[in-house]
C-alpha cells in the first residue's frame, strides 16, 4: 500500500507541474505602449528591421497592414512628423498618422511567403533618407511556447509515465524481487 501511495503522489506532482506548465505558457506577455494588448498583440507578429546611419526602423506586420517604429540611430530618440514612404512589390504606399515615431501603412494584398525586397524613404527636416529591408514571412515561425503538436507531444509522454508507473505497481512483486535479488549480488560481492 506504501507502494500505491508513492505512485498517487508522483502521478499529483507530475500533474501539478504539467497543470503549470501549460499555464505559464499561456500567459501573454504585454503589448506595445500603455495600451491594452489585443488578440493580435498577444501573438507575436513577422518583424523586419532596417538601419541607416540617421534613423533604425522596426516594421511590424499584421496582415495588410504594416506599422512601422522609427527612431534616431544615434539618441534612440521617437521620429515625429517625418513623411514615410515604403515601396514594396512595385507599389509606394504613403504613411498614416498612427502615434509618436510610429507609421501605418496599408497595403492592398497581404506579403507573400517569399522574400520581398521593402524600400522605406523617409523625409525629416529637409533630410532624406532610404532604408532597405527583406521580409522573409517563409522563416517567420510563431515563438509560442506551447503549440498544439507540442501539447499532444506532452500529453503522449504523460501518459507513457502513467501506463509505466500504472503496470509498475502491477507488477511489484516481480520488481522487489528481483530488487532484493540485485541487492543480495552486491552485497555477496562485497
Amino acid at each position: 500500500m506504501n507502494l500505491l501511495n508513492k505512485y498517487s503522489q508522483l502521478a499529483s506532482k507530475l500533474l501539478i507541474a504539467l497543470s503549470l506548465t501549460i499555464a505559464s505558457a499561456a500567459h501573454a506577455g504585454p503589448g506595445h505602449g500603455e495600451e491594452k494588448p489585443t488578440t493580435a498583440q498577444t501573438q507575436t507578429l513577422p518583424r523586419f528591421y532596417a538601419e541607416s546611419d540617421l534613423y533604425e526602423a522596426v516594421g511590424v506586420i499584421n496582415g495588410k497592414e504594416i506599422t512601422l517604429y522609427l527612431d534616431r540611430y544615434s539618441s534612440n530618440e521617437l521620429v515625429k512628423g517625418a513623411k514615410v514612404e515604403i515601396e514594396l512589390e512595385g507599389s509606394k504606399i504613403s504613411s498614416e498618422p498612427h502615434g509618436d515615431g510610429e507609421y501605418l501603412f496599408r497595403l492592398k494584398n497581404k506579403i507573400k511567403d517569399q522574400p520581398t525586397a521593402i524600400t522605406i524613404t523617409i523625409n525629416d527636416d529637409d533630410v532624406t533618407d532610404i532604408l532597405a529591408a527583406t521580409i522573409d514571412l517563409s522563416s517567420f515561425e510563431r515563438s509560442s511556447l506551447i503549440t498544439w503538436k507540442s501539447a499532444i507531444k506532452i500529453l503522449l509522454y504523460f501518459s507513457l509515465l502513467m501506463a509505466i508507473a500504472y503496470f509498475s505497481y502491477r507488477k511489484k512483486e516481480v520488481l522487489m524481487t528481483h530488487a532484493k535479488k540485485l541487492i543480495k549480488q552486491i552485497k555477496e560481492r562485497v
